[in-house]
């Protein structure tokens, strides 16, 4: 008999935009249940970005904006750790240490997309003073160069933040329920996603839209899409390796 922890999850054959709209409204009950601990979850990561938008300003790096912002997308589910447990319904978490080692291997990813996205602008424009965020933002869509560098930038990160997610969408919230070491809980993650990949393909077109719309508004808006989204990151890993059905 196989080893429960090790469970594979289940194919979904559902049509994706249903499965993805019951995760989100499945989120959206758990927020409703816990405003003040949601509001303040999401608050916080507000403050933390502002405050990293006003240190790569006032140290004259702005250009990084758009590849941190990449790079938090990838370091981000990490932080959504006591969302999951809050869902689950029980605040202990099985696998502390192996959360930490997945979170280091996401940061490892992170780091290589900057300094991936720093490489392709000196490539592109040279060791060149920075003008500001709107002026080089203006010169990257308003020129052949800077559209070589768009495409080849986002089709960079693509690949950093496709593998992020296919090996953190699920093993973070497993690693809340299961005590797995955490290279087993990403393995199990990435076949996850491959054998449902186009409902994975609808979950992260869904993450990204809602995050984008959050850092439109000036990141306020991520004060509830953070923790809509990371409760419904829960009952994803539920429905997948569950059935539908939480941990009781």
């Amino acid at each position: 008999m196989p080893d429960p922890l090790y469970s594979k999850a289940r194919i979904i054959a559902e049509p994706p935009v249903r499965v993805v709209r019951r995760w989100l409204a499945a989120g959206w009950a758990d927020l409703r249940r816990n405003p003040g601990y949601s509001l303040s979850y999401g608050g916080a990561l507000v403050l933390l970005g502002w405050l990293a938008v006003w240190l790569l300003s006032a140290t004259g790096t702005g250009w990084m904006l758009l590849p941190l912002l990449a790079g938090g997308v990838l370091v981000g589910p990490v932080a959504t750790v006591g969302l999951y447990a809050v869902a689950r319904g029980r605040r202990e978490v099985a696998s502390k240490g192996q959360i930490a080692l997945v979170g280091a291997i996401l940061m490892v990813f992170a780091l290589t997309w900057i300094r991936a996205a720093t490489v392709l602008f000196a490539i592109v424009y040279g060791l060149r003073p920075f003008a500001g965020f709107v002026e080089t933002l203006v010169l990257m869509i308003s020129t052949p160069a800077g559209w070589m560098l768009l495409i080849s930038g986002s089709l960079t990160g693509g690949l950093f933040a496709a593998l992020g997610f296919a090996v953190s969408a699920f093993s973070l919230p497993m690693l809340v329920e299961r005590r797995i070491d955490g290279f087993s809980a990403m393995g199990l993650s990435f076949n996850a996603a491959t054998h449902n990949f186009r409902l994975s393909v609808w979950w992260g077109a869904a993450i990204t839209l809602l995050t984008g719309l959050g850092v439109l508004t000036g990141l306020l808006g991520l004060a509830v899409i953070f923790p809509l989204l990371g409760y419904a990151t829960w009952h994803a890993y539920a429905d997948l390796f569950h059935g539908g059905g939480d941990e009781s």
